[in-house]
Formats: structure tokens, sequence, C-alpha cells
């Protein structure tokens, strides 16, 4: 990756991506699409949420019950809005969810 070992672009322009890096790039892509369709650019208001989550996490979070309390849980600043690293927390915990329920693994979180 060189002089830009941060960026995407010139990431994906050295060439395919691995398994894990598309896994990232799509998390950051998937985010953006529904960030700032209303409401700051960059940011999900909790429409933006809710479309998110029903669209791209539908058998992930089908038992939370009421996915505006998860935004209030996951809005850190309280401004009604979830910015990239809000959302970053829905991913870890997500990640941690997936990872408890895979064959071998010992439960120490």
């Amino acid at each position: 990756l060189g002089h830009c070992p941060f960026s995407p672009p010139c990431a994906m322009a050295t060439g395919e991506l691995t398994e894990l890096e598309r896994a990232i790039d799509t998390v950051v892509t998937v985010f953006f699409t529904y960030a700032g369709k209303e409401g700051k650019k960059g940011t999900l208001t909790a429409e933006e949420f809710k479309e998110l989550v029903q669209l791209q996490l539908p058998n992930l979070m089908k038992d939370v019950p009421s996915l505006e309390e998860k935004m209030r849980e996951l809005d850190v600043n309280n401004d009604q809005e979830l910015k990239f690293n809000e959302y970053w927390r829905l991913i870890g915990e997500l990640a941690r969810a997936m990872r408890r329920e895979k064959p071998g693994h010992r439960c120490r979180s």
C-alpha cells in the first residue's frame, strides 16, 4: 500500500482486496449509502438507521425489541444521529454476538 496506508481508494487501486478488506469496505460503504439521505451528510438519522437495520441486518437484529432504544443506546453524544464511530459500536456488538455463537468458542466475555 506504500505511501497511503489507510486510504481505501489507494488500497483498492493496487489490486484485489482480501476477504477481510472486502468485509471492512462493505461495512463502510453500507454506512455511507444510508447516511446523509436526510439530516447531516455522513450521519444516520433515526429513519436512516431503521432502514439500514431492516434491509441490511434483518437476521442479526430481529430480536431487538426497539430500534429507537438501540439507537439511543448507540448515540453516545445524544444528537439524535449516529456518526460512523457510533455505528461501529453496533458492528462490534454484532461481531461479539456472532463469535459467541461459533462452534468451539468458550464464552469468556
